[in-house]
């Protein structure tokens, strides 16, 4: 699936993942220090190896202390470097909280989740 930026990079959607921000959490007391605890503690697919990764920080709330309840995982990449011309291409993982939205397909999800991502900013040049 290719997506297009606010910024107008066009970006390929390799993987996706979503899981409840919860899962696993056997007691949760809503602050500032368990919400970053948790933060801090998650992390993308394994088998997607190791890439750049971002957490999208911006939009995890969904009140004053509660975080949203689903954790999105995505994994974009372009053939295009963005800073070594003799690079294949760049690539990124991005993390970013959402409400659950069931009359969302996945394509709206993720797009509403990275298309004010600085692509030239965050991702990395690979080489295959």
């Amino acid at each position: 699936m290719k997506i297009k930026l606010n910024s107008g990079t066009e970006v390929f959607v390799e993987a996706f993942h979503c899981t409840p921000t919860l899962a696993g959490v056997i007691l949760y007391s809503p602050s500032e220090e368990t919400n970053q605890n948790l933060v801090n503690h998650l992390n993308y697919p394994t088998d997607w190896g190791k890439r750049e990764c971002i957490m999208k920080k911006s939009d995890m709330y969904a009140d004053e202390k509660r975080l949203k309840p689903v954790i999105n995982s995505v994994w974009l990449s372009s053939s295009s470097p963005v800073k070594d011309t003799k690079a294949d291409g760049a690539d990124l993982v991005v993390m970013f909280f959402s409400d659950e939205n069931l009359n969302m397909t996945i394509q709206e999800v993720i797009y509403n989740g990275i298309r004010d991502l600085e692509w030239n900013r965050f991702a990395k040049d690979f080489e295959i």
